[in-house]
């Protein structure tokens, strides 16, 4: 790689390092065609993978179908953090964006994440990615115990317990 390539992008940093996290949820404005809605999907994964490597950002994407719901936590630093999601609050494939916790976190969880799809019923998460084709389903995953508190208060959020929404 060469020194201009390699100084575009931001290193993701270390598990171990500080970091900032937000969670927000809103609700999703994708199409309900399942096929539009799936192309959808697969370019704002497309699009945010490629962004959030270039800002040293992680993080995970839910998606709950059955309420076109949205959540998604984001780490890295406080000022690229915040900076994203200025720019998801006006984004106009979602609405209601409210924000469920914004502050240091000790360490990142999701280093290696970028999306998971939530469907209804507690049915297993399926990760999914976006190739040339179009929105495919990913390897399962392995989850930490720190990971899996986060993953189950972004399931919480999209289906909306414990507040109107």
């Amino acid at each position: 790689m060469s020194p201009v390539a390699s100084s575009k992008r931001k290193r993701v940093g270390k598990s171990t390092e500080a970091c900032f996290r937000l969670i927000y949820r809103s609700r999703s404005l994708l199409s309900a065609d399942p096929e539009q809605g799936r192309e959808g999907l697969a370019d704002l994964l497309r699009v945010s993978r490629a962004n959030n490597a270039e800002h040293g950002l992680t993080g995970a994407l839910v998606l709950y179908e059955y309420r076109q719901r949205f959540a998604q936590v984001l780490e890295g630093s406080e000022v690229e953090v915040m900076g994203l999601f200025e720019k998801i609050k006006a984004d106009q494939r979602h609405d209601n964006v409210q924000i469920h916790q914004a502050d240091a976190a000790p360490v990142r969880l999701f280093s290696r994440w970028a999306m998971a799809m939530v469907l209804e019923h507690r049915e297993p998460d399926r990760p999914l990615m976006a190739t040339t084709d179009g929105l495919k389903e990913a390897a399962p995953w392995r989850v930490s115990a720190e990971q899996e508190v986060v993953l189950n208060e972004l399931r919480d959020l999209t289906r909306g317990y414990g507040r109107a929404y």
